[in-house]
């Protein structure tokens, strides 16, 4: 009875998310995905792992690569939600098991789920990466390896905690919480004795921290409070933005005309996107549109903004413009990260104004992204053909379009 209440529930949870996801919010993980760029190579591991925190991030880069597809995507954290689940309740049966000696009642499959709910509601502020997850995974995994038994328990809770906190970062602090007997014996739980053992715990993180950060290019309050587990607010962009990007990216512009009716814009980019939508449904003038947009001082507020007027500005056929939008939400991120979606826009204009050099630079790094080599592996070969170009529709209107399109740096 309790494993099939505890499945029924698990099961619930992770639909729930993925309709969430799928229906309610999916801007949440397009805005997710483009602010990163995973690459299948050694050295872009190798990057991640000379952080602390690096292997965290680099499991949570990777599965945030497959919201280029929005349901994958959805399906994706789904299930990364069924497995964590299922990895928090046997940490959690492991610990009742070893200081009662019974089986878990059922009020306890559902209490213990509180603090996992909260963590996966945390997510809905795209400023909260999905770090943070993987580094909780990954600590109750290294607490899997603690043993219960034997004067080696709370060495090994050092020896792992310090491994921990280079693999998850300082999320590696709970290791001991997950294995309380690493603290006090099931037979003498000394609380005085745990307390101290947890305080000597938490000075040893601190002094390892304190050795490192003269060596990192990091704040020393990133290196605390974890690096990438929490960008700065407002670089990404506020959910209005991400929708309205999303919009735009997709095409939608009778969806974005119902958006923008029941909720006028408050950002300028926002205000701009309804602008192209009347335009694409023919309720306005391109002179009129193009009139409107030839001041856009204040649209690039964040990085959604930049890739959304980026959008607009290529469909003018402004193509530096273009360019200028998709290199300033390149270089917006807060954590250093490339951006798939701002390279291919980079590559896309830089095929269009000629220059093949920069298409096979970029080209280059998109071919080792999963989802964007095919695109890549496209695009280099249109660079040394250039003659293609003219026979790729989309390509040869928007040349066209550029080579008789007054166009100028954005100012």
């Amino acid at each position: 009875m309790r494993r099939v209440t505890f499945l029924i529930t698990s099961i619930a949870l992770a639909a729930i998310v993925f309709g969430f996801l799928c229906y309610c919010q999916p801007w949440l993980m397009t805005a997710r995905e483009q602010s990163q760029l995973w690459l299948c190579s050694i050295d872009y591991l190798g990057i991640r792992l000379s952080e602390p925190g690096g292997l965290a991030r680099y499991i949570g880069e990777f599965f945030v690569q497959f919201y280029y597809y929005i349901l994958w995507g959805a399906i994706i954290t789904a299930l990364l939600v069924l497995a964590m689940i299922w990895l928090w309740w046997l940490v959690v049966y492991r610990i009742w098991k070893y200081h009662r000696g019974t089986l878990c009642p059922l009020w306890l499959y559902f209490v213990s789920l509180i603090p996992l709910i909260f963590l996966w509601l945390s997510l809905r502020d795209i400023n909260v990466q999905m770090t943070l997850p993987m580094a909780v995974c990954l600590t109750l995994l290294c607490s899997l390896l603690i043993p219960k038994q034997g004067k080696g328990t709370f060495p090994t809770t050092i020896v792992l905690m310090l491994a921990d906190w280079w693999l998850a970062g300082p999320v590696c602090i709970l290791l001991p919480l997950f294995a309380p007997w690493s603290l006090f014996s099931q037979q003498r739980p000394a609380i005085g004795k745990g307390l101290l053992r947890m305080g000597l715990l938490a000075v040893l993180l601190t002094g390892v921290i304190l050795i490192y950060a003269p060596h990192s290019n990091r704040p020393l309050r990133d290196i605390f409070a974890g690096i990438d587990y929490k960008v700065q607010d407002g670089f990404i962009g506020v959910a209005e933005e991400q929708q309205y990007d999303l919009l735009v990216h997709l095409g939608l512009w009778e969806r974005l005309l119902a958006v923008a009716q029941e909720n006028p814009p408050q950002k300028h980019s926002c205000h701009y996107a309804v602008l192209l939508a009347q335009w694409q449904q023919w309720n306005t003038g391109e002179g009129e549109l193009r009139q409107c947009i030839r001041d856009t001082w204040g649209s690039l507020s964040s990085c959604c903004s930049s890739f959304l007027m980026s959008d607009l500005y290529l469909k003018l056929g402004w193509v530096n413009m273009s360019q200028r939008a998709a290199y300033e939400a390149l270089v917006s991120f807060p954590n250093y990260n490339y951006s798939g979606r701002a390279l291919k826009r980079l590559t896309e204009t830089s095929l269009i104004t000629g220059r093949y050099e920069l298409v096979k630079k970029y080209a280059l790094m998109l071919e080792q992204a999963p989802f964007y080599r095919s695109w890549a592996q496209e695009a280099l070969h249109m660079a040394e053909h250039p003659e293609l170009i003219e026979q790729n529709v989309n390509c040869r209107y928007l040349r066209q379009t550029y080579n008789m399109t007054p166009d100028a740096m954005f100012y």
